[in-house]
């Protein structure tokens, strides 16, 4: 299985879905709303790193390789590609040289020198064929020829058997070595990563870094390109204007007139695909096809700095090819520069219709009317996205009418039903939303309400408070009228304008607790009454035994006293 040089930071992938959208070739899976790059479908003409907005899109990084080769004692050279100018704002390769020299290369070369060679086999390629020849496509782009290998098999006979020039310029430089070396090439392509493993050229370059990962590494040692004045005088080195569109035709010494049928050059995957079916058709004539799948060619590759326009980095590079500074061989050169393809399509079975069908019906998609086809999941159909779900690269929730749809009847089914009243306001506290519950309490239909400041039905104390202070509320009573009283939930929505807040109508709790106090009031009241009454009554008893003891007393006494003195009479 080939390995993927993309891969996915799943820490910072969120589900939008903007890689999905801008890979040409759907080489993207999603699955558990992660997004992986599929290796065996993937062309590596990183497109997805750069539009993914959350830069979770990591490129293989071939740095610490290059560091321990240099590390263990290897001798390094570095093959440096045509673009570098444009990328490092550099106006003589001696500059570049320099740099990498204080890195630790052994030496550094342009792989222009390799662009040259592959230039003048072109030429070779073309005179020998026939006049009937079918178009060949050129193949220096490594992501075109995955391209044709994957998505257009039947047109790999048609691809030139010819190496890019980094694989040329590589061959060349250990060939002209008087020891083992190792060839590193440094350029703004991803492909170029995956390019340098594959079977047919494996062994030529071992490793490929990025403007970016050598940038990277200058930073971390303060090392810096320092320019110095362009000379005027040099003569132009066409190899160097190998990263424009048409460069690899020019180099070949071909035309690249707009009106030329003998030749015909092309940038951007759009057009690259545009072309290759109307190869298949039988409706390209020209002899030769150069085809880039960056648009405006390798100076817009998908490691070059964000921020400058195609047209700047181009005069880079044209200014830069004056420069008297390469040294191209003359006469033939003994270097292997053929090669072979290999036929990877995909093959995939067709999906039987029904099945289509019920993937469409599971996002409540039961007619054509019912296919909106609007992209927003990264298909340019409904139809194109079932089938991907079908085959697995898709998932179901990725398509956002349907999401939203049973997002917002699930709040509709939420708000029918709930008892309590839920008000949507904005932070100006004008109503924007409000359930069933809400337009009783409110006293309102819905149409009247939206739209309304609050406060023309109740007291916005609460609400104004949440909005003032950014916190909630929960649980305050408040007096709406006369005959209504409520218990407020008021909560601010994070990251938005938007206050939610649910009002309870707690009017007959209030008047069963106003009855009970009452009751209770009432009761102790009656209560004290009769305790009171007791008291008065004991007192008053109380009294009363003690008034009639005391006469008896005094009765009983005079009673005594007469027995008393009558006994002593007699």
């Amino acid at each position: 299985m080939r390995a993927s040089v993309i891969s996915t930071d799943r820490a910072q992938c969120r589900d939008c879905y903007r890689c999905v959208r801008n890979c040409h070739v759907k080489a993207v899976r999603v699955q558990a709303q992660q997004a992986e790059v599929v290796a065996e479908r993937c062309i590596a003409c990183g497109r997805c790193v750069l539009e993914c907005p959350q830069q979770a899109k990591r490129v293989r990084d071939d740095l610490p390789t290059v560091k321990a080769m240099i590390a263990a004692g290897r001798r390094v050279v570095a093959s440096v590609a045509p673009s570098a100018p444009a990328f490092f704002h550099s106006r003589s390769f001696s500059e570049i040289r320099s740099v990498l020299q204080r890195l630790g290369f052994v030496d550094a070369a342009e792989t222009a020198v390799g662009a040259e060679i592959v230039g003048r086999e072109y030429g070779r390629l073309l005179s020998s064929l026939p006049p009937d020849a079918q178009p060949i496509i050129a193949t220096a782009c490594p992501a075109v020829v995955s391209l044709v290998e994957v998505y257009y098999p039947d047109l790999i006979p048609q691809l030139a058997p010819v190496v890019s020039p980094m694989v040329a310029h590589a061959r060349m430089l250990k060939a002209a070595a008087e020891d083992d070396i190792r060839v590193v090439f440094i350029g703004p392509c991803v492909a170029k990563k995956r390019e340098m493993t594959d079977d047919e050229v494996a062994g030529s370059v071992d490793a490929a870094l990025s403007f970016v990962e050598l940038s990277d590494w200058m930073a971390e040692t303060g090392l810096v390109i320092r320019c110095r004045p362009a000379s005027e005088d040099g003569e132009q080195l066409t190899a160097r204007l190998f990263p424009v569109e048409g460069g690899l035709l020019r180099t070949a010494r071909l035309t690249t007139d707009v009106l030329a049928t003998e030749v015909l050059a092309a940038s951007g995957l759009d057009n690259c695909e545009e072309i290759l079916n109307a190869m298949r058709a039988g409706e390209i004539h020209a002899r030769i096809v150069e085809l880039m799948t960056c648009q405006g060619g390798c100076v817009n590759g998908p490691r070059m700095p964000k921020g400058e326009s195609t047209y700047a980095r181009r005069e880079w590079i044209i200014n830069f090819a004056r420069q008297p500074e390469a040294s191209i061989p003359d006469g033939p050169v003994s270097v292997d520069l053929r090669r072979g393809f290999s036929d990877r399509g995909l093959r995939l079975a067709a999906i039987p219709d029904e099945a289509i069908r019920e993937v469409l019906a599971r996002i409540e998609k039961y007619t054509p009317k019912d296919e909106l086809n609007c992209s927003a999941c990264g298909y340019n159909s409904c139809r194109a996205k079932a089938e991907a779900t079908y085959r697995g690269m898709a998932e179901e929730g990725m398509c956002v009418p349907f999401m939203r749809s049973r997002a917002e009847s699930l709040a509709n089914v939420v708000m029918d039903v709930v008892p309590s009243a839920v008000i949507v306001v904005d932070s100006s506290l004008a109503i924007q939303e409000v359930s069933p519950s809400a337009e009783r309490l409110l006293g309102s239909a819905k149409p009247a309400l939206l739209g309304r400041h609050l406060s023309d039905f109740v007291p916005v104390g609460t609400f104004a408070d949440v909005r003032a202070t950014g916190q909630s509320v929960l649980g305050r009573k408040t007096q709406y009228r006369d005959d209504l009283v409520v218990r407020e939930f008021v909560v601010p929505v994070e990251h938005s304008s938007f206050i939610v807040g649910i009002v309870e109508d707690v009017t007959r709790d209030e008047q069963h607790q106003h009855e009970l106090d009452r009751i209770r009031t009432a009761t102790i009241r009656q209560a004290q009454e009769v305790i009171d009454k007791q008291i008065r009554v004991a007192h008053e008893i109380a009294s009363l035994l003690g008034e009639t003891t005391a006469e008896t007393k005094v009765q009983l006494t005079r009673m005594i006293g007469v027995i008393n003195e009558a006994g002593r009479t007699t």
